[in-house]
């Protein structure tokens, strides 16, 4: 299999989930700039999308959305219950956290920030809402070890990148204690150190 990522991009989940796992996966970086690959192809002829998180597998078939891959690779390590098991209701928790991230962080604030294109009085806009966003999240770290229970899930690692992009905007998390000490925990994990130092060296 093949993981394409672009360094510090949403793909870090995926990253940190491959190296936590333990999953033989050969990582490609993208250039972001340029959207090529490392032998001068155009990413866009793996992923006709040209986004990242993109995982080919062994068969050549191409799998894209980062929760969807976190789903596959979670589905090729079940003893570790990255994902727990379906109907369960720590499955539904971790669904939920997925999508609170895709959709209340990554979407909507991190995309927009990013955007070159967005009007700088909506970005304003859009990075006041972070404060109510960490407050969330850190209400149920007062509850759990991790973000949808009390074990490691798929749902931590996208979250661990969302609290990477937190620090690469400046921003600062410390008025909240759960979820201060839970990134400290989540940094602390060898996988997570060692994805950020891989990608950080790209």
């Amino acid at each position: 299999m093949k993981l394409y990522l672009i360094p510090s991009a949403c793909s870090l989940a995926a990253h940190i989930l491959v190296r936590e796992a333990e999953l033989n996966v050969e990582l490609i970086k993208v250039d972001l700039a340029t959207k090529k690959l490392p032998d001068g192809r155009a990413y866009s002829e793996i992923a006709p999308k040209g986004q990242v998180t993109a995982l080919t597998l062994d068969n050549g078939e191409l799998l894209t959305e980062n929760i969807a891959v976190l789903f596959h690779l979670a589905s090729l390590a079940p003893r570790e219950a990255f994902l727990p098991a379906t109907g369960t209701l720590e499955h539904i928790r971790t669904i939920e956290w997925l999508t609170y991230v895709a959709t209340e962080m990554h979407k909507q604030i991190f995309w927009t920030i990013f955007n070159k294109q967005a009007p700088r009085e909506y970005k304003i806009y859009i990075r006041s809402l972070l404060p109510a966003r960490f407050a969330h999240i850190n209400q149920q770290l007062e509850k759990t070890t991790f973000i949808a229970g009390d074990s490691f899930s798929i749902a931590d690692t996208y979250l661990i990148w969302a609290l990477h992009m937190v620090e690469l905007l400046g921003e600062t998390i410390s008025p909240w204690q759960a979820l201060t000490d839970y990134k400290t925990r989540m940094f602390n994990r060898p996988s997570v150190q060692a994805a950020l130092a891989f990608e950080q060296s790209l």
